[in-house]
């Protein structure tokens, strides 16, 4: 062996030598892991005292290692330093081993790493005990703020407060305020409070006495808060300098034995009643308490029943068998086994029974009976509270004779009640009211939703409206609606009702009827309509009539004129004996007599148009028939206007109507638009048919002259009313135009701009 191996093999021994009489926690590891040397402390640190873990693999002595631990091993070989102050490290027996730990590199005399030192250290011990200390401390903050308790000192030497967080929201002032020694006074405005603070603050002061007291407290939010005060003096040389201690807000313990107190005195009252019988048996059944309720109701003194008698004495054997049975049946017992006592089971029930009085009397009464049970779950006893229904049950049989006759009364007038609760939604329906609306099968809860639902479209906008402003009025005016019932049947429906007010003056309930007044309804519709056609009728004979009386004055106006000229030409002529001249006049008869027939002819077009009965000879009418037989009738003058004429009957192509009347508005209404058309333009004409809002409707738009609607709108569709001088204008196509339109049942409205064009809108409905 050479002499530089003999020295590294003489400096690995002593390194190993010092490593083992370490008092500290070390091992030395070679490149491999494999430790070449452990202290006894590491040993002991780690459970290996009876281990030989030299030459061993590292990581075979702790398979527990993850890799990220063996990561950082990896890098300390090649020179890092891996420190850690503290570090949970997880046994293979699943225990947790706090440590710390310092590992690098350690070097040969050739200066090359020889593999790892590991320092550590168990610190389990202390940081158990750390963690104890900070669970303790939360468990204690917890504590105190669950409690509301807070602490407070006063250094005696300078008068100086301190107040912990928790005193401070006891108090309900923000941590800006600055606590002294008056403070306590200045929260106390109870007089007996304020003089309780007042004597410990002088005993304190004077006296050196320790602070024991309970007292009552204002906070600045207005608040009320009884605050109990512990304090202790500490000495020092003899001389008290400081007082600290604690303060416990009392406030919600105070207010739970005020209702433990308030339950308690009720508890009392309802059990020293003399209005309910109160019995308590033990757990063989045996009477343990009867009140003066029951000694009146019963006849019994309590002297006569408390540990002498049970229950059967006042009940009857034949309801006390069927309540037997009943237990059975929910405790799913059997009476006959030996092992089942239904007293065991945990009883509550409610139910009516016949009582016995002492001096042999019966009368029904309700007894409400449950079980008193032990910590353990187990049955202590029994407790019965029992009450007189002889006046209930006299009152609920009159009011079931009333409301049978009720039910007979809603069932002769088609009738039912109902009653709404506004603040929960939930409504009560009488029996006829179910089968008033079809309904047969188990009642269900109603709410204003199921009645709102089975209103008609037709009238749910209405009904809304009318229960919201009762509501808003505080009263309901009568309403009648359709309705659809369960079956889907259509029915009117009458409602009368009142609106219940609270104390507030608020509306919380309605109350009322539903009467079926389909029928009526039916007969009264009837009657208006037969109303409704006998005016109409009236009104038709009396347009006719006055119809009659124009066309006499039409007649006896237009025909006065050429007649006096006949009678005038005819005179002349008898006087005249020039052959030329005779000539000459019979040609001005044929003018006049050519006047006088078209002036009847229009008369004539005119009577017909407004006294016959268009509608008899109605038929189904395609428009685009009726457009191509009207430009063939104008075919000449659209030559010679050069006009265009355009049509759109996608939305409605056909209506069944009178077809002369349909061919006489289109002849109309086209041969206007090209008679005043406008010189400087070509006619446009446009027609087309639309269906609005269930409305049959056909317009027909131009662009020609315009009329001035300002100043002829009155009588634009006047007989012999003319807009224009035109040779051919004689005021009658839009007069025949709105006379055969209004006999069919329609309306016919125009829209015009001078110089820019007309639009006729005719609505066949």
């Amino acid at each position: 062996m050479t002499p530089i191996s003999n020295r590294i093999e003489l400096q690995e021994r002593h390194h190993q030598i010092f490593i083992e009489q370490a008092p500290t926690a070390i091992a030395m590891l070679d490149k491999n892991m494999v430790y070449l040397a452990v202290s006894k402390r590491w040993l002991k640190d780690y459970k290996l005292d009876e281990q030989d873990v030299i030459g061993r693999c590292h990581y075979d002595v702790f398979p527990e290692i993850g890799d990220d631990w063996k990561k950082d091993h990896r890098e300390c070989l090649k020179g890092a330093i891996n420190i850690c102050d503290e570090a949970p490290f997880k046994r293979a027996d699943g225990s947790i081993q706090w440590i710390y730990w310092d590992v690098r590199p350690w070097y040969n005399l050739d200066g090359e790493i020889g593999g790892l030192l590991m320092h550590t250290g168990d610190i389990t011990e202390q940081k158990e005990k750390e963690l104890e200390k900070k669970r303790f401390e939360t468990i204690l903050s917890d504590c105190s703020e669950v409690a509301r308790i807070g602490t407070w000192e006063l250094n005696l030497l300078n008068n100086e407060v301190t107040w912990s967080d928790t005193v401070y929201d006891i108090h309900e002032v923000s941590k800006d305020y600055k606590p002294n020694l008056g403070s306590t006074l200045e929260f106390c405005e109870e007089e007996e409070s304020r003089k309780i603070a007042e004597e410990a603050i002088h005993d304190l002061m004077e006296n050196s006495r320790e602070v024991d007291l309970e007292f009552e407290i204002k906070t600045p939010k207005g608040n009320i808060k009884f605050l109990k005060v512990v304090g202790k003096i500490e000495y020092v040389e003899g001389v008290a300098t400081r007082l600290f201690g604690i303060a416990q807000d009392l406030t919600s313990t105070r207010e739970s034995e005020r209702q433990l107190n308030k339950a308690y005195n009720e508890l009392d009252a309802i059990f020293n009643s003399s209005s309910i019988a109160v019995i308590s048996t033990d757990k063989n059944g045996v009477i343990n308490r009867f009140n003066s309720g029951a000694e009146h109701l019963l006849g019994y003194s309590a002297k006569e029943m408390i540990g002498i008698e049970k229950p059967e004495i006042y009940l009857f054997e034949e309801e006390l068998n069927v309540f037997k049975k009943d237990m059975e049946l929910e405790f799913k017992g059997d009476s006959n086994d030996a092992d089942f006592n239904y007293r065991n089971e945990k009883i509550f029930n409610t139910r009516q029974w016949t009582f016995k009085r002492k001096d042999g009397s019966t009368f029904p009464g309700l007894k409400s009976l449950t079980a008193i049970q032990d910590k353990d779950g187990v049955n202590d006893g029994f407790i019965a509270v029992i009450t007189d229904i002889s006046k209930i049950k006299e009152v609920k049989d009159e009011l079931r004779k009333k409301n049978e006759l009720l039910n007979l009364a809603e069932h002769l007038s088609s009738m039912g009640h109902w009653q709404w609760n506004i603040v929960e939604d939930v409504a009560i329906w009488s029996d006829n009211l179910f089968a008033l609306l079809d309904y047969k099968g188990e009642r269900f809860t109603l709410d204003f939703s199921t009645y709102f639902a089975m209103v008609h479209d037709d009238d749910k906008e209405e009904v809304l409206k009318h229960f919201e402003l009762a509501k808003k009025e505080q009263k309901f005016k009568n309403i009648t609606h359709k309705i659809i019932t369960f079956t889907g049947n259509i029915k009117t429906i009458k409602i009368i009702a009142n609106v219940i007010l609270n104390q507030k003056g608020e509306a919380v309930e309605m109350v009322g009827t539903c009467q079926d007044v389909t029928e009526s309804k039916i007969i009264e519709q009837n009657l208006i309509a037969a109303k409704q056609e006998l005016e109409a009728y009236t009104e038709k004979l009396s347009l006719q009539n006055k119809q009659l009386a124009d066309f006499t004055h039409i007649t006896s106006h237009n025909l006065r004129a050429p007649v006096a000229n006949l009678n005038s030409l005819l005179e002349i002529y008898s006087y005249t004996e020039d052959e030329e001249e005779r000539t000459d006049i019979f040609n001005k008869f044929s003018s006049v007599i050519d006047h006088l027939s078209s002036t009847l002819n229009t008369l004539i077009e005119a009577l017909k148009a407004k006294v016959g009965d268009a509608n008899e000879h109605k038929e189904q009418i395609e428009f685009n028939e009726v457009l191509e037989n009207t430009v063939q009738m104008l075919s000449g003058a659209i030559l010679k206007s050069n006009a265009v004429i355009s049509s759109d009957f996608s939305k409605l192509s056909s209506i069944f109507y009178n077809k002369i009347y349909m061919e006489s508005i289109f002849l109309n209404l086209i041969g206007n638009a090209i008679k005043y058309s406008a010189e400087d333009r070509i006619p446009h004409i446009q027609i087309k048919t639309v269906v609005k809002n269930g409305k049959n409707i056909i317009t027909f738009r131009d662009n020609g002259l315009g009329i001035d609607l300002d100043k002829h709108r009155h009588k634009l569709f006047g007989l012999n009313k003319v807009f224009h001088r035109h040779p051919d204008a004689k005021g009658v196509g839009l007069y025949l135009t709105k006379t055969q339109i209004e006999s069919m049942g329609g309306t016919i409205t125009a829209t015009s701009e001078v110089n820019v064009g007309t639009t006729f809108t005719i609505n066949f409905n």
